[in-house]
């Protein structure tokens, strides 16, 4: 599992160092692709508690229900903890809103690199 990367329509995915790595590849994430990507993810962890990092550098909007969606006990389950990249001014307002309003059951943080993401991330990771 580990190196290999796994892609659907919305979403690729890779384990590095007992991290997953996930990276969006639309502009825009609704509700529907949110929950495809989830349980796509789901099954690539095979519901295993991981910690995550995921790129939504590329992502210009995520809409309301989606939102509502990824702070909930569902979408969480499988994650030990999520560090979020962007880059977008108004994506990371509307994350700030999300952390703030949604507060997901793990911890959650967001980095606008990936070097400051797995520094983060670090403590999270399983010692086998």
């Amino acid at each position: 599992m580990e190196n290999q990367i796994y892609e659907n329509d919305f979403v690729s995915l890779q384990f590095l160092n007992q991290v997953l790595y996930a990276k969006y590849k639309v502009p825009i994430i609704d509700v529907t692709i949110a929950r495809n990507a989830t349980a796509y993810r789901m099954q690539v962890t095979g519901g295993r508690k991981i910690p995550a990092i995921v790129d939504i550098s590329s992502v210009k909007h995520v809409d309301k229900e989606a939102r509502t969606f990824f702070s909930s006990l569902e979408a969480g389950k499988d994650l030990l903890a999520l560090a979020v990249i962007l880059n977008n001014p108004v994506t990371r307002m509307m994350g700030n809103f999300f952390v703030k309003f949604y507060r997901p059951e793990y911890p959650f943080m967001f980095f606008t690199n990936l070097a400051e993401a797995s520094k983060w991330i670090e403590d999270f990771t399983p010692n086998d």
